[in-house]
């Protein structure tokens, strides 16, 4: 009985993780239906991390605080340890999970891992206070997490090869593609509430002197190196890209031409700032060379914008290098 009248709750459910987009998403959707199918227990959703070392509850209910620890490891789960659900029918003379709290009033316990060809992704975790109660619902907690962890394996699928489509496998920028179809969306967000858009395109100098001195494997090091501080010397709005060789494409939305030359100048500085050692030898003062150009004033297309930084950037290699210049 407690099945069919559940039925609607868990095709509503599953229809929702198939449409869901991201896995945080998804996580959002979780909850109010699970408590809805399961509204007499005390249980969680926990998520495996990138790491596989942790489980994190993304999804809680019930009428007393959880009976679970929020954040575990997975051999503290007997159903993780074990690659099958582990029912607990009287947690004070059964063995328990490690992250069932000692001192829970639950009497029964029941925990189901999610597991996705042949990989655990996470776990449902569902108690009662009522003796029996599991027996009525352990069914229906199977179904559950099958669905979510296979629809949680798939977003994870779908997010690491955006991942890898969009992001240089060497610096873990944002990569040329990306940029070009940001850009492309900044404008038409542009054209109809006008905001200007900063570009910032820079070189690393002297790169192929630095790879005939110390080799290949140094010239990815440094590229690696300005990978990692180039997100900390920007906003969280504005996108950074590897754009191609030992070039570097800053996208600033809505930064004025006179904040983006500004920018552009700290980066230049920064970068020269840089301490730098290679298998214990110097690398020397790094210097880059920048071009910088704004939508709409240099440029009323994406491509005239990035052509107008290049010119920019190659009169900057012209004039000596080690310097700013901006689109005219």
């Amino acid at each position: 009985m407690q099945s069919q009248l559940n039925t609607p709750v868990l095709e509503q459910l599953i229809d929702l993780l198939q449409s869901s987009y991201s896995v945080e998403e998804a996580c959002k959707t979780i909850e109010p239906l699970v408590r809805q199918l399961f509204p007499h227990e005390i249980g969680a959703i926990f998520v495996m991390n990138s790491s596989k070392n942790l489980l994190e509850a993304i999804a809680t209910w019930g009428s007393i605080p959880l009976t679970s620890d929020s954040v575990f490891s997975p051999h503290e789960c007997l159903a993780l340890r074990r690659g099958q659900a582990h029912l607990v029918d009287d947690t004070h003379y059964c063995l328990n999970c490690q992250h069932i709290r000692a001192n829970s009033p639950a009497v029964e316990t029941f925990c189901v891992p999610m597991i996705t060809h042949g990989e655990a992704v996470g776990l449902l975790s569902v108690s009662s206070l009522q003796r029996g109660r599991i027996a009525q619902t352990r069914q229906l907690a199977e179904k559950v997490a099958k669905h979510i962890g296979l629809a949680l394996a798939n977003l994870k699928l779908r997010e690491t090869l955006q991942t890898q489509t969009f992001r240089d496998p060497l610096t873990k920028l944002y990569n040329r593609r990306y940029l070009e179809e940001c850009l492309e969306r900044e404008i038409r967000k542009s054209q109809r509430k006008p905001q200007p858009i900063g570009v910032i395109l820079l070189e690393i100098d002297g790169m192929e002197q630095l790879n005939d001195r110390f080799g290949q494997a140094m010239a990815d090091f440094l590229l690696r190196e300005i990978g990692f501080l180039l997100p900390s010397q920007i906003r969280t709005s504005d996108i950074a890209c590897r754009y191609g060789g030992q070039q570097f494409l800053l996208l600033l939305p809505e930064a004025a031409l006179a904040v983006t030359q500004r920018r552009a100048e700290q980066m230049r500085q920064r970068i020269e700032q840089l301490s730098l050692e290679y298998r214990g030898q110097s690398l020397g003062s790094v210097t880059i060379s920048v071009g910088v150009a704004s939508f709409a004033e240099h440029g009323k297309t994406a491509k005239e914008v990035l052509q107008a930084a290049q010119i920019a950037l190659n009169l900057a290699i012209a004039g000596g290098r080690d310097r700013v210049v901006t689109a005219s």
